[in-house]
């Protein structure tokens, strides 16, 4: 579940930041790390390289502040840089692993703890559904990631991986009835109380 922020105290900071105002930046980090962190994971697959995504990206929106045009969400600027910046990532590394069923993922992916991921009531089936999410296509796993962790809209999705509306609701659906699929032959019975 996204934080509720104040959007005036947002502008106020995020002037500071353009401003080269330490406070500001510290704040910008604060407030958009974890969902940062989170896109980058689902398109990298890795701790490590994730955090290194993430860096990667602050480094370069902070480098480009004075040229945010506010037409969008701050953090929808944001989110696209490391949206990007995962994409390069991931196309430089290329390391994979198959798993039994002949799709592509890393292990490390599958245990990776993430402070914003309220969706279930205990650790294991958190685990089931980490699974469940890594074999989805990269795209729903991102688009689902985004939508109900982020609680992004899914016109600010569209400005992020720049595909259209009618694209990105084809993709929720498809991902959200993949993940049921997916959790089922997981979960069995289990799954209704899930969802």
């Amino acid at each position: 579940m996204a934080i509720k922020r104040d959007p005036h105290t947002e502008d106020t900071f995020l002037e500071k930041a353009i401003r080269g105002d330490k406070a500001g930046l510290e704040y910008l980090v604060s407030a958009y790390k974890n969902l940062a962190y989170t896109i980058a994971i689902r398109i990298v697959l890795n701790r490590e390289d994730a955090e290194e995504v993430v860096q990667d990206a602050f480094m370069k929106a902070f480098a480009s502040l004075s040229k945010f045009k506010k037409a969008s969400k701050f953090s929808t600027w944001l989110y696209r840089i490391v949206y990007n910046t995962a994409l390069t990532s991931k196309a430089s590394k290329r390391i994979s692993a198959v798993d039994l069923n002949g799709r592509f993922v890393n292990e490390q992916y599958i245990s990776v703890e993430n402070q914003q991921w309220d969706l279930t009531r205990n650790t294991e089936r958190k685990k089931y559904v980490e699974i469940a999410l890594s074999r989805l296509s990269e795209e729903e796993r991102l688009i689902i990631t985004l939508h109900y962790i982020g609680e992004l809209s899914i016109l600010e999705i569209c400005e992020i991986v720049n595909m259209k509306k009618s694209a990105i609701k084809m993709r929720l659906l498809r991902g959200r009835d993949q993940l049921e699929v997916e959790l089922k032959l997981l979960l069995k019975d289990e799954v209704k109380d899930l969802l």
